[in-house]
């Protein structure tokens, strides 16, 4: 078991205490590192489905300096993910924190076509001047 899946089953188990006092006991150190498909303690935090649970640790990771425009092995980023699922209260907090929605994948998708295919979340990314000429087209 490694520390990041221990940081992971304390998030999926809802123990912000318990994920906060790892990542301060290991000076953020796991804060970056990527799991299974190369996706971060934050791609995993968007994705939760308990809305408390996932604004609390989205939050405390991005409190704690975790990358908001990593990407994992397909290109995907957190706001990608939380963008497919349509999870809007995550969506505004990564924008809050300079989430790039313009950022592709390897299919060539931004945060902002995922936000299309949801069709709940396009209104948080425009607030965030993405740039919506190039995906006239498409929409």
């Amino acid at each position: 078991h490694t520390l990041v899946e221990t940081f992971l089953d304390a998030m999926h188990g809802g123990k912000v205490h318990l994920a906060r006092f790892i990542l301060d006991a290991l000076d953020g150190r796991i804060i970056n590192s990527k799991t299974e498909n190369s996706r971060t303690p934050l791609m995993h935090a968007v994705c939760l489905q308990d809305p408390g649970t996932r604004a609390k640790f989205t939050r405390l990771l991005l409190e704690k300096g975790a990358d908001v425009n990593c990407q994992d092995e397909d290109g995907r980023t957190a706001l990608s993910h939380a963008c497919e699922m349509g999870h809007l209260d995550v969506v505004k907090l990564l924008v809050q924190f300079n989430a790039d929605p313009d950022i592709t994948d390897a299919w060539g998708n931004s945060a902002l076509m995922y936000a299309a295919f949801s069709g709940q979340t396009l209104k948080a990314l425009h607030s965030n001047n993405a740039h919506y000429e190039h995906y006239i087209g498409f929409l």
